[in-house]
């Protein structure tokens, strides 16, 4: 019987040595997942085109003037969102040459991503967070000339770098068949950089624009964005608002307006941080509660242009202004006063009429 008990336990402690713990055989599945997500997610894994360098999209089955939104074969997602997932984990530059891709470029909850454009033209472009669950976009770069035919929007968003944006209208080439939103940078964005934004119409009309308020919007009821930087702003015509500026900490280089209110308010909502009328008040540039910035020259053509006020100088903080180096109004018309509110935190240097 000892000679039992005995064999019984030296099997029992056999089988012990040789099964892992649940913890260590968890954590060892773990590897091995995270090992598969890596070899999925390589370069070489969607590869479709070899005579494309690396980071060039084509080489993954994107071409510009074509559609292209099938799934890639790997990946079995749209090849847009399989080439930004590649991108993001192997911290490979994306490059989309010259030509029309015919969808929206998503960069929502995506993080330390390099794009670059040789006046690439898409849809519509939004970085953006996702929802709340979702992480928020940070350390994302456009390179080059990038040509949007919708909005491009900004919300959430930390550390983005744009070198030069066109907003075009061209209801052929939109998927929504609308014209141009124009920029919006909304609430939580912080430290948004761009070297040059072009807008070259706003659209209004029926109820699809009722959100469109000014070609550039920078706003965000209670979390406004702060450390906005653009080096030259160019808007050609704006059917309501040119720019709405709310926020702190900005810096504008250099204003260029060529018309402005020369659409419709109707169906238009209410604006963030202004009255229920004022948002019908069109204007070239409403600053609004917009703190510890500096806007470098401003030229403004009254010419057919049309509206309540060629500026509107809003509500702000005197100790904490809005400084303006040299505000220029070619064409000036009585009819679109340069206002300044009473509690206004605006101070302009120099103001030429011509």
């Amino acid at each position: 019987m000892k000679n039992l008990y005995f064999f019984l336990g030296i099997l029992v402690l056999l089988l012990s040595c040789n099964e892992k713990p649940a913890s260590e055989k968890t954590n060892s599945d773990k590897k091995t997942a995270f090992k598969e997500t890596q070899k999925i997610l390589s370069e070489d894994a969607y590869i479709l085109n070899e005579n494309f360098p690396k980071g060039d999209v084509r080489r993954y089955g994107i071409f510009p003037d074509s559609a292209y939104t099938n799934t890639h074969p790997i990946s079995k997602k749209s090849k847009i969102t399989t080439v930004l997932d590649m991108a993001e984990t192997n911290k490979i530059e994306l490059f989309f040459p010259k030509g029309y891709y015919k969808t929206a470029l998503l960069l929502d909850s995506r993080k330390n991503i390099k794009l670059r454009f040789d006046k690439a033209e898409f849809d519509l472009v939004h970085i953006t967070q996702i929802s709340k669950n979702h992480i928020k976009p940070e350390n994302i770069e456009l390179k080059g000339a990038l040509i949007i035919y919708d909005r491009l929007g900004i919300t959430e968003a930390t550390n983005i770098k744009i070198d030069t944006v066109y907003l075009k209208s061209d209801i052929e080439k939109s998927i929504r068949r609308m014209r141009s939103r124009g920029c919006h940078i909304y609430h939580g964005c912080k430290n948004i950089k761009i070297k040059y934004l072009s807008i070259d119409d706003f659209g209004s009309g029926d109820n699809r624009y009722k959100n469109n308020h000014a070609s550039l919007a920078v706003d965000g009821w209670k979390n406004n964005p702060e450390n906005l930087h653009i080096q030259k702003l160019y808007i050609k015509s704006s059917d309501r608002h040119g720019i709405y500026l709310t926020g702190s900490n900005h810096k504008i280089d250099e204003i260029v307006i060529d018309q402005f209110g020369v659409g419709s308010s109707e169906g238009m909502t209410p604006m963030q941080d202004a009255s229920l009328v004022e948002h019908q008040l069109f204007s070239a540039i409403w600053i609004n509660r917009c703190y510890n910035s500096t806007i470098g020259d401003i030229t403004i053509n009254s010419k057919n242009s049309d509206g309540y006020f060629t500026t509107n100088f809003d509500e702000g903080d005197s100790l904490n202004p809005v400084k303006i180096s040299q505000l220029t109004v070619k064409n000036f018309d009585r009819t679109l006063p340069i206002r300044f509110a009473k509690n206004t935190g605006v101070m302009v240097e120099k103001i030429i009429k011509k």
